[in-house]
């Protein structure tokens, strides 16, 4: 574990050299692989046990705060959890086929039946339909161990369970990428006082597949009441 963690731990003493004691820090970790979480034959990966040390060495080397995610790949089933596009994904794939190991194959993979809709549920059950907050279980096990503050990703677009998460001690904060995507609004909604915003995400992964080719956005059209609605926000 010693040397897997040599890596990270040079470039946290690099850059703080560089940078003195009194600039931020903070360290973005999986804390754990979930490897076989798509296919069960792969291995799992890091564990828990594992994250935790490192982090503990990671906060003697001088990281001034963790960011916690979860998996060994991106796109991972944990992150982002949520449905796999499969259309978006083989409209948009023309972009990549051209390089990488795997990709041919993955392209044969997405674009015909019944191999994609294998993939899509073996990809939605790894989350069991619970997305939100989806590693706040390992970031509190993460904030346990150390010292300095902690924040969670996971789909977080509720103020409640955000709340709630900061309340239980499971984490400090939370980062949010997808929800923001889909209302920009979101920090500002809650501040007027509402949970949850009218139209939220809906964690499709359409905002990450579609980005390869087209502007960031949200290109789940259920959320808007016509395309061309979509198309100008």
């Amino acid at each position: 574990l010693e040397n897997r963690a040599r890596f990270a731990l040079e470039i946290v003493r690099a850059i703080r050299a560089e940078v003195g004691d009194d600039f931020h820090m903070q360290f973005k970790i999986t804390g754990v692989d979930y490897g076989d979480d798509l296919f069960f034959w792969w291995k799992k990966g890091t564990t828990i046990e594992d994250s935790i040390q490192v982090c503990r060495w990671l906060e003697e080397a001088g990281v001034d705060g963790f960011h916690v995610s979860s998996g060994n790949s991106f796109p991972h089933p944990r992150n982002p959890a949520g449905d796999f596009p499969i259309q978006d994904t083989v409209r948009g794939y023309d972009s990549m086929i051209s390089s990488g190991r795997h990709t041919f194959r993955n392209y044969l993979l997405f674009r015909f039946w019944p191999f994609n809709a294998v993939f899509r549920k073996m990809w939605t059950r790894a989350a069991k339909g619970h997305i939100e907050g989806i590693n706040l279980a390992d970031c509190r096990r993460i904030k346990e161990a150390v010292s300095v503050p902690v924040v969670c990703t996971g789909g977080f677009q509720t103020a409640s369970v955000v709340a709630a998460a900061i309340e239980r001690g499971d984490c400090d904060g939370v980062t949010i990428a997808r929800p923001l995507i889909a209302n920009p609004n979101l920090v500002q909604l809650w501040h007027e006082g509402h949970d949850r915003p009218a139209r939220p995400c809906t964690y499709s992964n359409k905002c990450l597949i579609n980005q390869v080719e087209n502007p960031l956005g949200c290109y789940d059209q259920s959320r808007f009441d016509s395309r061309e609605e979509m198309v100008r926000e």
